[in-house]
């Protein structure tokens, strides 16, 4: 990649969009997006510790919830800790998928470390972050877009992404004819929408009435059933037979207008000061279950159980 300079520090385009409250309405889409391939989805079921196939009837809504505060320490860890913070993050995202691996339906074997799965997922990550931030404070300029694209290389370059086009124009052509090319229907995004609609109860009160659970959880499922319709590819929507029904219209509607009256000077910190608050208490993800140790320790059980030929240990998590 041409040298551009570092695009990723306070200021750039990529902090901007990244630390900005309109980030939220990313989280779903690219939740999705990432598992919408064949070997994505299929790393998924074999060994995701929250959503894998044989762990869907016994989660709870509490692990789900640290299953997506582990995945925004590391997202935003990359993007705003400081060098030697950024080394072990990255670190911890390549070692987190060292061991997703196993054999697709028609015998063919894949690994989340494959160049291309690697770098599609890296797409579907930074695509619907850079689009909530254009559909809800844009229009951006194509000197911002180019910028902020830059710097999404620039962190895919700390764990390892390669082969993603180098400016912003070609990867929307990259999108078109190789992103959306290999997107599919699966198992895994549906499992994943459909918290935003049905979600689970939490483990500590499972006793909870559905439509009470529901109505608490409310706005944060309406938020983010709205960000499908806002920031997800049309296609995309289509390939998952996702309607907008007249109130989702109406949501639509109404959540556009708002961002669109609020002063960003009122929403430009969210990522950034997250990360404080997570740093100052300790409690950052890639500092505890996901530190270095910790995975080293879980790549040597993994060594030995495949030596042996004995159970998988569990992934590194929370619960542990």
């Amino acid at each position: 990649m041409a040298c551009y300079g570092d695009r990723t520090r306070k200021g750039s385009a990529l902090q901007t969009m990244l630390s900005d409250g309109s980030a939220a309405y990313a989280i779903l889409p690219a939740f999705v997006y990432v598992v919408l391939s064949e070997a994505g989805a299929k790393g998924v079921d074999d060994h995701d510790r929250v959503a894998k196939l044989d762990n869907r009837d016994t989660v709870t809504m509490e692990d789900m919830l640290g299953r997506l505060i582990d995945s925004l320490d590391l997202v935003v860890g990359l993007a705003f800790a400081d060098d030697d913070e950024r080394a072990a993050i990255g670190h911890a995202i390549r070692e987190l998928h060292r061991h997703i691996e196993g054999t697709l339906d028609d015998g063919r074997r894949y690994h989340a470390w494959n160049k291309e799965l690697w770098s599609w997922t890296w797409a579907g990550i930074l695509k619907p972050i850079i689009d909530s931030y254009e559909q809800l404070r844009g229009p951006l300029t194509p000197e911002f877009l180019q910028d902020g694209y830059i710097g999404w290389l620039q962190l895919g370059d700390l764990i390892g992404v390669r082969g993603l086009p180098e400016t912003y124009p070609e990867f929307l052509t990259y999108w078109e004819q190789h992103w959306k090319p290999v997107a599919m229907d699966t198992g895994a995004a549906r499992y994943i929408l459909s918290q935003a609609y049905t979600p689970i109860l939490p483990g500590l009160a499972p006793w909870l009435p559905r439509p009470l659970w529901n109505a608490v959880t409310w706005p944060a499922l309406n938020l983010l059933r709205t960000s499908m319709f806002i920031v997800t590819d049309p296609q995309v929507q289509t390939l998952m037979n996702l309607k907008p029904t007249r109130s989702q219209q109406l949501s639509t509607y109404l959540h556009r207008r708002v961002w669109r009256t609020i002063p960003s000077t009122l929403t430009r910190e969210w990522s950034a000061t997250y990360l404080k608050l997570r740093l100052r208490h300790g409690n950052t993800s890639w500092q505890r279950h996901y530190s270095p140790e910790s995975l080293a320790h879980y790549r040597q059980q993994m060594k030995e159980a495949t030596t042996q030929g004995a159970p998988m240990p569990d992934r590194p998590s929370k619960r542990h």
